[in-house]
């Protein structure tokens, strides 16, 4: 009861808020970006509300202030809500098909979001990666889920060599995030459960390594910060 009560919630707030800030839109980017990170900062607070599901924020010191990727694994909705909300200046990569979504699709282009086609083979990822250093010289963050998909907690799934390629053509940082979302807001359905997730930022990892030591890199500081796994190890040891 509760999950659906939050879901109709979020759908309304898009809707109100799409529409009638509609004219803020006109204003650019910015303006754009910073009505989304309201809807995005109002949709936490109404989880804890609605449906008793908080979060707590470890190495917020590590949050970028500057052009940077933010690279996090992927259990659920809730973190592409939460880091734009956190990032100062956030653009998401999102999948090309989402822009057929009403409104949601009209604002996360109007934001300067980065669509990505997954069919596009290498000029999309070409295109893609143009655009993002384009974003990271102007000291936007790129959030990226780098698994391309949503994992269940405890799923391990490998990296895809896209995140590689951004990091080499931005020359620009990588801010690493773990988080066990996938434990209250699961999926797939849409049962939510009341608890705490935990989010942690991650230091940077610097620009100029090489492509297999920096998915090796990436790879590692996430698995070994994911509250999800570290809970799975010590089920099985005990």
């Amino acid at each position: 009861m509760k999950s659906t009560a939050y879901s109709a919630f979020l759908v309304i707030l898009i809707a109100l808020m799409g529409i009638l800030c509609l004219p803020l839109a006109l204003l650019g980017r910015d303006a754009a970006r910073a009505t989304i990170k309201i809807w995005a900062k109002l949709s936490l607070r109404a989880l804890k509300l609605i449906t008793g599901i908080s979060h707590r924020i470890e190495g917020a010191e590590n949050i970028p202030s500057e052009g940077a990727l933010i690279a996090a694994n992927h259990q659920s909705m809730w973190e592409t809500i939460a880091l734009y909300a956190l990032a100062p200046r956030p653009v998401i990569v999102f999948k090309q098909e989402l822009t057929a979504i009403p409104v949601y699709g009209w604002w996360a282009g109007l934001a300067g979001n980065i669509q990505i086609d997954r069919g596009g083979g290498a000029k999309a990822l070409r295109a893609m990666t143009r655009k993002a250093k384009a974003h990271t010289d102007t000291g936007e963050q790129i959030i990226i889920f780098p698994e391309g998909t949503r994992a269940k907690p405890g799923e391990r799934r490998t990296l895809l060599p896209g995140v590689a390629g951004l990091y080499a053509a931005t020359g620009a940082p990588c801010v690493p995030v773990a988080h066990d979302s996938g434990r209250y807001w699961r999926h797939p359905g849409n049962e939510k459960v009341p608890g705490t997730i935990t989010l942690r930022f991650l230091p940077a990892i610097p620009p100029g390594l090489d492509r297999k030591v920096f998915l090796f890199e990436l790879n590692n500081r996430i698995e070994n910060a994911r509250p999800d796994l570290a809970s799975k190890v010590l089920e099985h040891n005990e």
